[in-house]
């Protein structure tokens, strides 16, 4: 029986960069994710009418964040490659939609892209465009791992996969990014109300920032939601503008 090796893995890691190509309406992602799996039909089955049973599983409807498509993509090649009845790996490949799709959509769109994004202009104010080319190297290296680590833990998992995606990495980066970006939008808060010049930082922007980063500190470890770190900063910076107006 042919077994899937690491340069077969290799390869279904090249081809699930292209896993939008084929996206539609009715079928989301699904002509993509079969374009990835056509090296493994080929591999795994011995005729023309086990390649077309083996793909024609996989042509139902099927969506998930594009970054985090490759952990079904190796998670189904595993279960393809150990003879599991076609109903099962349906089942299992349909139950993972919702995950990868919510759990990406916070991890990208909600919490990474957002703090990265700011990061990226905090140091175009110092690095000029260099901040600009840093948010774009960060987001896309950082993808290009989670693609990796998507087919190595699917194909590694299986079945299991679901443990790594509700306690793994995917959840700690979700959370950490998530906190990253509210502390990153604090300092950007106090950058922009310093005013531009050569003039030195102003006192209650030196306070506002001490303040604002132990308190994000504190509310790390306690894990309480940065927002509430960014709100009580934001009102100490007015209190502290308002006093110097007194003054």
């Amino acid at each position: 029986m042919q077994k899937i090796t690491r340069i077969d893995l290799i390869r279904l890691y090249l081809r699930s960069f292209f896993v939008q190509t084929g996206w539609s309406y009715d079928r989301m992602i699904a002509l993509g994710f079969i374009w990835i799996l056509i090296p493994v039909a080929k591999k795994l089955c011995s005729s023309i009418e086990e390649q077309s049973d083996f793909l024609k599983r996989h042509l139902r409807s099927f969506n998930a964040n594009p970054y985090l498509a490759s952990y079904a993509v190796g998670a189904v090649v595993k279960l393809e490659e150990d003879k599991i009845p076609g109903e099962q790996i349906t089942r299992f490949k349909e139950s993972l939609q919702g995950p990868l799709g919510a759990l990406g959509d916070r991890l990208i769109w909600q919490n990474l892209r957002p703090a990265l994004l700011i990061l990226g202009i905090i140091l175009s104010q110092i690095t000029g465009v260099l901040g600009a080319l840093s948010f774009f190297l960060i987001f896309n290296l950082h993808q290009v791992y989670l693609r990796a680590r998507g087919i190595i833990k699917g194909y590694t998992l299986g079945f299991e996969l679901s443990s790594d995606l509700t306690k793994g990495y995917l959840q700690s980066m979700t959370k950490w990014s998530g906190r990253m970006g509210a502390f990153l939008l604090g300092i950007l808060f106090v950058l922009k109300s310093h005013p531009t010049g050569s003039e030195p930082f102003r006192a209650e922007n030196i306070i506002l920032l001490s303040l604002f980063s132990l308190l994000s500190f504190l509310a790390f470890k306690r894990n309480i939601n940065p927002n509430y770190t960014l709100l009580i900063s934001v009102v100490f910076f007015l209190l502290i503008k308002s006093l110097v107006i007194l003054i």
